[in-house]
């Protein structure tokens, strides 16, 4: 796993975080290492969600121990300073059995709960998305699989942009909705809103 870098900062501009929250002045994508763990536990869901996101001590051991650790990116959402949130994107032999293999897929994503219904959830879906049009520019697709239980995050998904594919892969928790996003459609949808992004 890659150690974190200023360098590969996203930032979602102030025209965007004005509509969220107006005193916000940026939100950055940092990528995160094993050595984050202790920062990202601090990141403090309700036991029903932690129940879906993950342990954060059991992702990271994961990462930690991953076969395939330059395609697992894990990333937090920062805000003023702060951390707020964490997400992974996974690709090529890193993907779950579920995702088609062309594909990028989001994991363990979650938004510190004194921070959750201020849109960073859904601001950290669009640095999702900025991540992947400024770095693995061929894929197209982003994908997700969200607890069928989980009706909150789903209907976060949703409004961030991801459709229901209809398909449902029984997890280990239960079934999961397997939802989408179409990068390239929802990059038109935000020319058309004049949402950008700094890179």
């Amino acid at each position: 796993m890659k150690s974190r870098s200023d360098d590969q900062r996203i930032i979602l501009p102030n025209s965007r975080i004005a509509r969220i929250r107006p005193k916000l002045d940026d939100i950055d994508l940092r990528p995160v290492s094993i050595f984050d763990r202790a920062a990202i536990r601090r990141l403090v869901l309700d036991p029903e969600q932690e129940q879906f996101a993950g342990s954060v001590d059991a992702i990271f051991d994961g990462l930690q121990n991953s076969r395939h650790p330059d395609l697992e990116h894990p990333f937090a959402i920062v805000a003023l300073g702060l951390r707020i949130g964490f997400f992974i994107l996974r690709e090529k032999e890193a993907l779950p059995d579920w995702a088609p293999r062309e594909v990028i897929t989001m994991h363990s994503f979650r938004i510190c709960r004194t921070h959750q219904g201020k849109g960073y959830g859904r601001a950290g879906s669009d640095l999702a998305i900025a991540w992947m049009r400024h770095n693995r520019t061929d894929v197209r697709q982003l994908m997700l699989a969200v607890n069928a239980r989980n009706a909150l995050a789903r209907a976060v998904y949703l409004k961030s942009g991801f459709i229901d594919t209809g398909a449902i892969f029984r997890g280990p928790i239960g079934d999961q909705h397997l939802l989408s996003l179409d990068v390239q459609r929802q990059e038109d949808d935000q020319k058309f809103h004049g949402y950008g992004f700094s890179i």
